[in-house]
């Protein structure tokens, strides 16, 4: 990122941070849509508010940080093919998220502070720990491994952790030290995909043989009683009155048996939860959860891990309105054919008369070690001038105009330029960028808004990317609305990786944008950041409403050095740019 943008303005900007986030961890990011969610290839947050608070910023920069890690860390081929159960795969998932958020802090640190802010939001306070663990005694092993694994950083989910251990041990006694042991392996041995997977497997394992267990003990009290049941068949026939009585009494042995615990006759499961001691009891609910747990299709109210949390905390910012979201254009493509041979021409005679005209007034200045003088850094080539009293044997600063300017045009193709605009617009990008180019240590680029159908979504198109050599391809057809906010934060992604000192965007246009008020957000923003912003209006004024002083109307390819030449010259004279209503 370069020096000249203010590193606190892009912590505060979310598309902005996103770009930066998803350039470091190597991972695309969409911004845009209704859910947050992540498809193993690219992060994608939902459409958020424009005056999104400090929290919402936070809330976004961990799932961005959450989700990368998962992107660049964990093994999707081996998940894939892993035959998991439900419940294995949530142990899983504990397991997994811890690790590949240990190995992003340890090659990016400042992730380990955000992290443990998050987990500590989530997973600390009265309420916070889970959503049913309650009233579903099984719950209470899922709840038990996630605490615990999230306490390992974040030393304030202990007590939460502690008292679904306590719930673990007083359902399913003797359980939860068996488990532990393993867990305490995953925090010294979990160093792979492969491991958490083996290592929930071994958890699983655990539970099953707990849940055998349980079995056994059922059907060997079941054999008992039916041997007993037998027992009194066997009794002599008594008057019908009598026999009436006791199939009275056996009726309600049998429904006392089906509420009464299995193992631990005369303690309910509402004791055994709470502070009653358990001593090797378990109740019919817990032994029902378990096997419901075990053999679940689906995770059905379970407790939830981080990244579902976080998904689910930036889905419930509603946005009234298109005005009030923020919505980052995605990556398209855009059908486009070469200029015919006499555009080109013509595009080129323009281009000279604009090259001449800008040299100058597109250069920045750069500090280099050029000047000898009495102090600054030694330069021990010049210790030669002391024997003629020539004291400079330092070099200082000096200032040498260099050019170092990265430009981005912004060309609107939407339906309204259908015709002669879309054609003059497509020549003055020709002229423009080819007049760039041309002068040493511009980076230009080209692209194209929107660069698809409705069904598409939010799209823009490089027709010119930085760093490539400018060509005729910009004979393009003009269809689809007008999203300009979203493609402008779309090419502030773009600008602020560049490492030029300056940056321009000049936006070619006939008209108003779909939303005026989210289009002045994204300009508030460019100039906070040292950017600046041009409109070339194409027979038409309207661009002069977003930009009334650095912008002008061009109607045909022959106004366009005078035009460009005056813009620049003008806005440059009284910095800074891209002025505002």
């Amino acid at each position: 990122m370069s020096a000249m943008v203010p590193i606190r303005h892009v912590m505060r900007s979310l598309p902005l941070l996103a770009a930066v986030l998803g350039d470091a961890y190597g991972v695309e990011v969409v911004i845009g849509g209704d859910l947050a969610h992540t498809d193993g290839k690219a992060i994608h947050l939902p459409t958020l508010p424009l005056e999104g608070d400090a929290t919402v910023l936070a809330l976004a920069r961990g799932l961005l940080d959450h989700e990368a890690a998962h992107i660049r860390e964990t093994d999707f081929e081996a998940l894939r093919h892993w035959s998991s159960t439900p419940f294995a795969h949530h142990i899983w998932n504990s397991l997994e998220d811890w690790r590949v958020e240990q190995q992003l802090a340890d090659r990016f640190p400042g992730c380990r502070q955000n992290l443990r802010w998050l987990i500590e939001h989530y997973f600390t306070g009265t309420g916070t720990a889970d959503r049913a663990g309650d009233q579903n005694p099984a719950l209470s092993i899922l709840n038990a491994i996630l605490l615990t694994v999230r306490a390992w950083d974040a030393p304030g989910v202990q007590a939460n952790r502690d008292a679904k251990i306590k719930e673990v041990n007083q359902a399913f006694p003797g359980l939860w030290a068996q488990i532990q042991a393993v867990l305490e392996e995953a925090r010294g041995a979990c160093r792979s995909t492969q491991d958490a997977i083996r290592l929930a497997e071994a958890i699983v394992a655990l539970v099953q043989e707990e849940h055998r267990r349980q079995q056994r003990s059922g059907e060997s009290q079941e054999h008992e009683q039916e041997h007993g049941d037998a027992a009194v068949g066997q009794r002599q026939l008594k008057p019908e009155a009598d026999r009436t009585e006791g199939k009275e009494d056996r009726g309600q042995l049998a429904g006392d048996r089906q509420t009464e615990p299995d193992a631990c006759a005369g303690v309910s499961a509402g004791e055994l939860m709470n502070d009653a001691p358990a001593s090797g009891c378990v109740t019919t609910a817990a032994k029902d959860s378990l096997a419901e747990l075990l053999e679940a299709a689906a995770p059905t109210d379970w407790p939830q891990h981080l990244g579902e949390r976080l998904a689910q905390s930036l889905g419930e910012h509603p946005i009234e309105s298109s005005d009030q979201g923020l919505t980052v254009a995605r990556l398209g493509s855009k059908m486009a054919k070469a200029l015919e041979a006499a555009e080109r021409k013509a595009c080129l005679q323009a281009s000279v008369a604009l090259r001449t005209r800008l040299y100058r007034l597109l250069q920045a200045s750069r500090l280099v070690r050029s000047q000898p003088g009495r102090h600054g850094k030694f330069d021990p080539k010049r210790l030669h001038g002391l024997a003629v009293g020539d004291a400079r044997v330092f070099l200082k600063l000096g200032q040498k105009a260099v050019i170092n300017t990265a430009v981005h045009i912004l060309l609107d193709s939407s339906g309204s330029m259908s015709g002669a605009p879309i054609k003059l617009a497509s020549q003055a990008c020709y002229a423009v960028a080819t007049a760039l180019e041309r002068i040493k240590g511009i980076n230009v680029a080209v692209s194209a808004f929107p660069a698809g159908t409705a069904h598409d979504g939010v799209t823009v198109a490089p027709l010119i990317k930085h760093g490539e050599k400018v060509h005729a391809e910009l004979d393009i057809l003009a269809e689809g609305y007008t999203p300009l906010a979203q493609a402008l934060w779309w090419v502030l992604q773009q600008m602020v990786l560049l490492k030029e000192d300056r940056k321009l965007v000049v936006i070619v246009t006939d008209g108003e944008p779909d939303s005026v008020p989210a289009t002045h957000t994204v300009l508030r923003t460019a100039e906070a950041l040292g950017l600046e912003v041009y409109g070339i209006g194409i027979q038409s004024e309207s661009v002069r409403s977003l930009l009334p002083r650095s912008s002008v109307n061009v109607k045909s390819l022959s106004d366009l050095p005078e035009a460009m030449f005056s813009l620049l010259y003008n806005a440059l004279a009284q910095r800074p740019a891209g002025g505002r209503p």
